[in-house]
């Protein structure tokens, strides 16, 4: 099986592919920078261009049983309107085209799902997040919404802080803010490792689970 995997060269896509490789998926990662992925070297596929880039993003895209993408708007420098959303409107449209259905989206709590309850600080976090970078914010909301719209089968990956750490056997706490006892980090490890378990998990298909470090 073959996996598409844009943002690649963020500090997460180290992870996913790695976690991807060692479950045995074929990779095709699209980079504007190929130089970022080159200790994979012959291991994966690289496809070369940016967000914009459609016949680029397509060919990533071809034969792949599903997508995953670790794209984020870098909340300091966000550039232009919405730029994340841009880009993955240009990756569903290849995705639609090459009959490809499965999509993996990193996201936040910037996006409210309806199965959510009030989790007080998820809330606080995220209105924290759109009063200092509010840009970041709505194009991660647009993002989640857009995909949510698209007929594909998603699945919204919600995640809080991020830490470097490896995926410790994988134990972590799956829910909806308000309902599931959450904490506020996540190992890119254990996020790398249930992101890449989606693409066969039918469980959270149309879904936008929540996930955190078990304490």
């Amino acid at each position: 099986m073959k996996i598409s995997l844009f943002g690649g060269t963020g500090p997460t896509g180290k992870y996913i592919i790695r976690e991807a490789l060692s479950q045995g998926y074929k990779l095709s990662v699209y980079t504007r920078d190929a130089g970022k992925v080159s200790e994979f070297a012959g291991k994966i596929e690289v496809v070369v261009g940016d967000l914009q880039d459609t016949a680029a993003i397509a060919k990533c895209v071809e034969g792949a049983d599903a997508v995953i993408s670790a794209l984020g708007p870098n909340s300091l420098k966000v550039k232009g309107d919405k730029p994340v959303m841009r880009g993955l409107s240009n990756i569903i449209a290849a995705m639609k085209q090459s009959g490809v259905r499965r999509l993996i989206q990193i996201s936040t709590a910037a996006y409210r799902d309806p199965k959510d309850g009030f989790a007080l600080k998820a809330h606080a976090f995220a209105l924290l997040f759109k009063v200092i970078v509010r840009k970041a914010y709505e194009d991660i909301k647009a993002t989640a919404e857009l995909i949510v719209s698209s007929n594909l089968d998603w699945t919204l990956v919600r995640i809080p802080n991020l830490q470097d750490g490896p995926a410790e056997g994988g134990i972590i706490d799956i829910g909806w803010y308000g309902k599931t006892k959450l904490s506020m980090k996540l190992s890119r490890g254990n996020l790398a490792k249930f992101l890449v378990d989606q693409v066969k998990n039918q469980g959270f298909v149309k879904a936008a689970p929540a996930i955190a470090n078990r304490n």
